[in-house]
């Protein structure tokens, strides 16, 4: 029975920042290209810091790769790519107010709803007889 891994073997650091950056870089073909099974791929990156570094760094290639596409298509005058952006990198976003977050907030409670006898019974006033001006 063959030894398990127990880091990522020499070299994987470049080969899988390349891989990153032509976009083909997802765990399985990670793991084809360094001759491991995935599974013993995924307990090292799991387990071994400096191999899960390598992973981080390789995946970080991708995520810019990914980003400078997404920028260009929003300069390029692509809305919805400009307003990804602007969620992802800004917090910005159409569905949530932007400014203070310790804004005044007024709530109004209203009281149940009375059937008609009732309505009338508590908007009837006495007449009440004012003093003659003169």
């Amino acid at each position: 029975m063959a030894r398990p891994f127990e880091k990522l073997p020499s070299g994987a650091k470049t080969h899988l920042e390349a891989m990153a950056a032509t976009g083909l870089l997802s765990e399985s073909a990670a793991a084809t290209a360094l001759g491991m099974p995935l599974s013993e791929f995924r307990r090292v990156i799991g387990e071994h810091k400096p191999s899960t570094a390598i992973w981080d760094n390789a995946l970080a290639v991708e995520r810019d790769q990914l980003l400078k596409a997404l920028y260009n298509k929003a300069v390029e005058g692509d809305t919805k790519a400009a307003q990804t952006l602007l969620a992802v990198r800004h917090g910005m976003s159409e569905k949530q107010p932007q400014g203070n977050s310790e804004r005044v907030s007024v709530v109004f409670n209203l009281p149940a709803a009375m059937d008609a006898a009732e309505y009338a019974k508590a908007v009837r006033v006495a007449q009440v007889s004012l003093p003659d001006g003169s």
